[in-house]
């Protein structure tokens, strides 16, 4: 038994009801209603009918890694520190990719346990390193291979490998397949049922009062097939019209087996279904960092370097996409184990830091974008190594940007693209505010989709159409409002809830246990969706929670990882 199940076991935690909690990623209403009404969802409709249902306001930005984060927190990210995949290293322009350990708050799963919960999670993204628990951890996204590593403890792992040999994190995009479409649409519904079989053995096979697991296979098919839903009927993509469809049919199956074998005589399961974020078309990348440089904040280093720097530098980034686009997994692969885990590592350090470090005059430069979304940074000086903004300018430097960005218009439509562009303090607050972005963009409609986009050679404006497949198609993105969906003994049933945060789920989830969410947790209790509001709750803590301690991915492992997220258009 493992020090966290012994000092589980000894705490003084009151018997309630338990939970199963699934989470469908970017899983949408607009999609979900429609498909119900015609019969595709039968039990969806049974979760609306007998349930309770609304829409879920997702993070700013609405991407997965500070989503997830609030979920399992029930904090802001001026609390829990994850604002992005990415985040930059003190006193350095150099990033790091994020991971669990970045994570500055305990997640509900810790407190629970702690509080003599039995807690099981299966693929939650951001639980790579997996954290020890009083129960089973096994990590999801972004996690760079399925090694004992990936779970806590490290002893289930042959149990893991036992029901599901051929488990995987994220499924690849193979470019080379004779029809890369369908044979990623094959492999997303491998993914389905990898998660369907790992959470049913643990659901059935082990003892738990709290069970998540995230299913990524509705993002990853938004992301890639989204346009095929409008194609005509002469487009080659009309093969391809019902894969979205045919996914959420298959998580809808999912849905009926995991709480059916959730039910027990003895305990009452209630069931929560959650998205961290929603989903819809995506017509435009804004490389922001192109659009600071036309304003006069951002100059390229390309720009001020002689025409055989400019020429290697070229060079250099067309090789970086080839690479990405043409290379099949296998290949790449083989690459760093030829070279070994050392020596690919200082090459692939130096081909990142030509790409994305070194192309900006980081001296001629005021404010700069990083990773998904809408994030900007101002090159302050005594923040950063070569700041250009004295602090008495921040603030008019951070106003004309927002006055600027509010002037974007879409190339299509000529309409404003921007509905707000936020100063950080107005979003966030705790320990972690200081490692906000400056600027936080908040699209109008999210067909237009901003990212930190360090090439000097792309447009503002970059239409997303891959029709050839020879990359990872890209016109799906993510919307602000997910969804929220639950049923049990303790939710009323019929109630619409109009309003719920992602950080509202924890405070929640303590709730239906019996417990007092910790104070410093941000959302509050769903009590609409409730059937009665318990006020003998046990008084909690984060005492005892934290214990973890930080982990970097190494470099190879960073490249993985930064390879999936650029084919989703995050980097």
């Amino acid at each position: 038994m493992s020090e966290v199940e012994t000092e589980a076991k000894s705490a003084n935690a009151k018997p309630g009801s338990r939970v199963l909690i699934i989470g469908l990623d970017a899983a949408t209403f607009d999609l979900i209603e429609p498909w119900v009404q015609q019969g595709y969802l039968p039990n969806f409709a049974r979760l609306m009918t007998e349930g309770a249902h609304g829409r879920l306001a997702s993070t700013l930005q609405p991407t997965t890694a500070p989503a997830w984060t609030t979920f399992m927190t029930g904090m802001n990210q001026g609390k829990h520190g994850l604002y992005d995949f990415v985040r930059r290293r003190p006193d350095s322009y150099r990033l790091d990719v994020t991971n669990s350990s970045h994570i500055e708050a305990p997640l509900m799963f810790e407190t629970l346990s702690a509080l003599g919960k039995r807690v099981i999670t299966v693929n939650i993204p951001y639980t790579y390193p997996p954290r020890p628990i009083n129960g089973i951890m096994i990590g999801g996204p972004f996690a760079p291979a399925v090694t004992p590593e990936l779970v806590y403890p490290q002893e289930y792992f042959d149990t893991l490998k036992q029901i599901a040999p051929d488990y995987f994190i994220t499924p690849d995009y193979d470019a080379h397949a004779t029809d890369p479409m369908a044979d990623f649409a094959e492999r997303l519904h491998h993914d389905v049922e990898l998660r369907e079989r790992v959470a049913l053995h643990l659901i059935q096979s082990e003892t738990w009062d709290v069970l998540a697991v995230v299913i990524m296979a509705t993002d990853e098919v938004q992301h890639s097939f989204w346009m095929c839903q409008e194609a005509s009927e002469d487009s080659p993509l009309a093969k391809y019209r019902h894969v979205i469809r045919r996914i959420y049919q298959r998580c809808d199956e999912v849905l009926g087996k995991l709480i059916a074998a959730a039910q027990d005589a003895e305990r009452l399961t209630n069931v929560i279904v959650l998205s961290d974020h929603g989903a819809g078309p995506f017509r435009w990348m804004i490389n922001l960092n192109q659009w600071l440089a036309e304003q006069g904040l951002l100059e390229f280093l390309a720009e001020r370097i002689n025409p055989i720097k400019q020429l290697r530098l070229a060079a250099i980034q067309r090789a970086a996409r080839a690479y990405r686009r043409h290379a099949p997994p296998r290949l790449r692969a083989a690459i760093r184990n030829r070279l070994g885990v050392d020596r690919f590592s200082r090459v692939q350090q130096e081909f990142q830091s030509t790409l994305v470090m070194t192309t900006i005059d980081w001296p001629h430069t005021q404010a700069f974008s990083l990773g998904a979304g809408g994030n900007l940074y101002i090159n302050l000086k005594g923040r950063e190594p070569s700041g250009t903004v004295a602090p008495e300018d921040y603030e008019r430097v951070r106003q004309r940007i927002i006055d600027a960005l509010m002037q974007l218009r879409s190339p299509e439509t000529g309409e404003t693209i921007v509905c707000r562009a936020y100063r950080r303090e107005e979003l966030y607050h705790g320990a972690q505010l200081e490692n906000a972005p400056d600027i936080v963009i908040e699209w109008a409609d999210h067909t237009c989709w901003g990212r930190g986009y360090y090439g000097s050679q792309v447009p503002v404006f970059e239409r997303q159409e891959h029709l050839d497949f020879s990359a990872q198609p890209l016109t799906g993105a993510h919307r602000p409002e997910g969804i929220l969906l639950a049923c049990g003994p303790a939710i009323q049933p019929g109630v619409r809830v109009q309003g719920a945060k992602l950080c509202d789920l924890a405070p929640t989830i303590f709730h239906i246990l019996g417990f007092e969410p910790p104070a410093d947790m941000d959302g509050r209790v769903l009590t609409e969706m409730l059937r009665e509001v318990k006020t003998d709750l046990v008084q909690t803590t984060h005492e005892a929670a934290r214990i973890f301690s930080p982990a970097d991915y190494t470099p190879e492992e960073a490249d993985l990882i930064s390879e999936h997220l650029r084919a989703l258009g995050y980097l």
